[in-house]
């Protein structure tokens, strides 16, 4: 489906969740002056999550999320609302007609950033259902509808969410995994080492494991009781939202901690666990992010990806496989936070898409911010790298390399196709998993 009115706005700004936090204790201002619709700026869905959590049928859960859309969203473009809400809203996908055998490989859990939506996921779904598993595509808590609506959920909706996925895949296959972006990717290592057994293998990619401006954001909850808004600026696309509450962040952090205190207290992280970053990203704390891995990862099957535009310097770790993130072909020098899991062919954020991520004053020169709205053509990287002379830059937001990230996916998974009979034993619906696994282990 093509949204191309989306795509109007052509990127306002560039900064995310954890930035805005930094520039609005430092400057005391995060956006360029433009306020949200006040729609936007009260709460009005997701009152009570937990009656949204997939425990029961898939499509039921589908059925449930897109009536609270339908009731409580604000659309980007209301002559598109149809079309949006259908884009944004949680889905599943079958494991692709190729794959021939009745029964899934597994079932893969996936789940979106901070401020984001469904949508952000769909390229992820796609390269799982192609590897023969179903997809199952949530919407946290709060996401979708409004900003305002993150004010009413914090991290323990979040969890309990992903959570409830999971033991419902649980009950209908006997491999699940958790694949997150960002935020989401913290969810699934505290959802695996909550729930041990429960999860076969962790795919994070860009994962907010630790984030640059974590001694800032820190202050988020006590900031959140006389700053409810880092930044109350309308949206730029129908896919995500650009206003943030403090209490976003404030959960954000909360999770963190969550998720660090789940580590420490079991070890180690048993799970097969693979990760996938790029050393440009201004978000995330790509250092700590390598140390979490080093220091928690004992499965001999897990793997760190890390993408680089300037030779890296410490190599030190044989886990971590590094990759050149620069194509010439698709005039991108490098990659930033949104681009890793967005396939090129994307016809929102792909290379040519409808939606165009250019910056905004104060934190990006005007005449670049032009430059990029007016070109027929950009070149894509971060904030830390300048576009060849005489040519406009944009802020990636694909990946060419994705056919290679799904293909390195695909041997990570390869491994874990069915679950271990004594995690199956050892899990919360007992030996009755595990004679079915004992089955299942005969018939293949």
């Amino acid at each position: 489906m093509s949204m191309s009115r989306a795509g109007n706005g052509r990127g306002r700004r560039s900064t995310t969740a954890a930035g805005i936090l930094l520039f609005a204790l430092l400057s005391g201002c995060a956006s360029d002056g433009a306020v949200a619709p006040a729609s936007e700026l009260v709460s009005s869905g997701w009152s009570d999550p937990a009656a949204l959590a997939p425990v029961g049928d898939f499509d039921a859960y589908v059925a449930a999320v897109r009536t609270e859309l339908r009731a409580h969203r604000v659309p980007f473009d209301p002559s598109m609302a149809e079309a949006e809400l259908a884009s944004v809203a949680p889905f599943r996908r079958p494991p692709a007609p190729g794959c021939g055998a009745a029964t899934p490989r597994g079932i893969a859990i996936l789940v979106h950033g901070l401020s984001d939506t469904a949508f952000a996921m769909r390229d992820l779904a796609e390269s799982l259902s192609r590897q023969c598993f179903e997809a199952r595509v949530l919407l946290l808590p709060g996401h979708g509808t409004r900003p305002a609506d993150l004010m009413v959920v914090d991290e323990k909706d979040w969890v309990g969410h992903v959570q409830a996925a999971v033991l419902q895949a649980g009950r209908e296959n006997d491999v699940v995994v958790v694949a997150g972006f960002s935020l989401g990717a913290a969810l699934a290592v505290t959802v695996a080492t909550e729930s041990p057994g429960s999860v076969d293998a962790v795919i994070g990619v860009s994962p907010a494991y630790r984030i640059s401006s974590s001694l800032l954001a820190r202050q988020a909850r006590w900031l959140s009781a006389f700053r409810p808004w880092l930044d109350s600026g309308p949206r730029e696309e129908f896919a995500r939202y650009e206003a943030m509450p403090t209490r976003g962040i404030a959960s954000t952090m909360a999770l963190l901690s969550r998720m660090e205190s789940g580590l420490k207290g079991k070890g180690a992280f048993q799970s097969p666990w693979m990760v996938v970053q790029s050393e440009d990203d201004e978000v995330i704390d790509v250092a700590g992010n390598r140390r979490i891995f080093a220091a928690r990862a004992v499965n001999p099957r897990s793997v760190f990806l890390n993408y680089f535009s300037a030779e890296p310097e410490d190599r030190t770790d044989e886990r971590v496989i590094w990759l050149p993130a620069a194509d010439v072909a698709s005039r991108v020098a490098g990659l930033s936070h949104l681009a890793l899991h967005i396939a090129p062919g994307n016809p929102h954020y792909g290379l040519e898409g409808t939606y165009r991520n250019c910056g905004s004053a104060p934190f990006r020169a005007e005449a670049d911010v032009q430059a990029c709205k007016q070109s027929a053509r950009v070149w894509y990287g971060t904030g830390r790298q300048s576009p060849p002379p005489g040519e406009a830059g944009a802020r990636a937001t694909f990946n060419p390399h994705f056919p290679d990230l799904e293909r390195r996916i695909g041997g990570f998974l390869a491994e874990i196709d069915r679950r271990q009979v004594d995690r199956v034993a050892s899990s919360p619906e007992g030996s009755g998993r595990a004679d079915h696994a004992h089955w299942t282990l005969r018939r293949r």
